[in-house]
């Protein structure tokens, strides 16, 4: 397992029909587009990730990157954000990462009037490549809701297997369990 401080600020980013997008490292930098995106993205986020994803103030925001800091310090996670010029279109994390296993959770968010635009599988696909090539896990995992149809999508664009239903496995309530591997 890499050290995750060592990890790049910027990955490499599949063409997106947006334009020009980049994905970057979350850092302190960004503390004020991503309170923007956040606060667009509230209500479309929260119902599938909860508060502690999107947060909407500067002040939470700023321990939202210290703790995403601290956790990638500590091999926990890392947090990447989605980018057109100076606007944060999303969020792409990798967490729960346990090495032993080599396996990890991938979550992500777009805000909702970026959405319909493959811009999440944008985000994944690096965030795929991250995970594999450098981070050197063998699976990632995906729980997404029954409702959350737009994120199926993106799991089935990306080449994820379903792999069943798991009951009471996010927020308490049920969730389909999607996995990429390093051999699909």
């Amino acid at each position: 397992m890499i050290d995750l401080s060592i990890l790049p600020a910027r990955l490499p980013t599949p063409k997106s029909t947006y334009g020009e997008v980049t994905v970057v490292r979350l850092g302190s930098r960004h503390i004020e587009a991503l309170t923007e995106a956040c606060r667009a993205s509230a209500d479309h986020v929260k119902p599938w990730l909860g508060a502690g994803l999107c947060p909407v103030t500067p002040a939470a925001v700023r321990k939202f990157v210290q703790d995403c800091e601290q956790k990638r310090h500590d091999g926990y996670g890392i947090v990447y954000l989605l980018m057109h010029d100076d606007m944060c279109l999303g969020m792409g994390i990798i967490n729960h990462i346990h090495p032993v296993h080599e396996v990890a959770n991938l979550g992500y968010w777009i805000r909702p009037e970026a959405c319909g635009r493959n811009l999440a599988v944008t985000l994944c696909q690096s965030l795929q490549k991250l995970a594999f090539s450098q981070i050197q896990l063998n699976r990632l995992e995906l729980f997404i809701e029954p409702a959350n149809k737009a994120s199926m999508k993106v799991a089935t664009k990306l080449g994820a297997l379903s792999e069943g239903l798991c009951k009471k496995r996010v927020f308490g309530r049920d969730a389909y369990l999607y996995a990429l591997t390093t051999n699909d």
